[in-house]
């Protein structure tokens, strides 16, 4: 695992877990793998900080809504990051703060729908709205640290923010799409 802090992205394979849990993670990689994306990783999370314990702490996405996570749950070989990536100090800050701000957000469900609908080449059947510049009021992982990157004005995956994907963030990081 890379040395992370606040502010960083980690792209990870979450572990096993109940049925549901498998499924979805592993519907997430064979979508990416239609698409001929990075399929190894299926979920994002966003650093926030390190408590006197040594636990890293990050913000993500997740069907009950947008909430902390320790990031040991993540260390099982597939993982990245983008540690790499430059920041200021003053940029991490409004990361986590913004990160902050979507706590309790609900999970998309469209946004779920209209990926399959990408990843299954069925583009014409699900639209998605123009969101605007306006916090969202649903995200998926992707999509949360895609926001909160745009809204900081730092670089990231892809536009619109809403249709970013774990492969969009795993991609990025190994291209080190942020120009460095």
């Amino acid at each position: 695992m890379d040395t992370l802090l606040p502010g960083d992205v980690i792209v990870v394979r979450t572990p096993d877990g109940n049925w549901l849990d498998r499924l979805t993670s592993r519907l997430i990689r064979f979508g990416a793998a239609l698409r001929d994306e990075s399929n190894l990783d299926n979920h994002v999370a966003v650093v926030h900080h390190t408590d006197a314990a040594g636990t890293t702490w990050a913000i993500e996405g997740r069907p009950g809504g947008v909430g902390w996570v320790d990031v040991a749950e993540y260390d099982n070989g597939y993982f990245l990051s983008n540690a790499a990536q430059p920041k200021t100090d003053q940029q991490r800050a409004k990361v986590c703060t913004a990160a902050e701000g979507m706590l309790g957000v609900a999970y998309d469900w469209a946004a779920i729908g209209m990926d399959a609908a990408e990843a299954l080449g069925l583009n014409g059947l699900w639209k998605s709205n123009v969101w605007g510049e306006k916090p969202p009021a649903h995200v998926v992982c992707s999509a949360l640290a895609a926001w909160v990157y745009g809204d900081v004005g730092l670089a990231e995956p892809r536009k619109p923010w809403r249709t970013c994907t774990p492969a969009d963030w795993a991609e990025f990081v190994m291209a080190r799409g942020w120009g460095g």
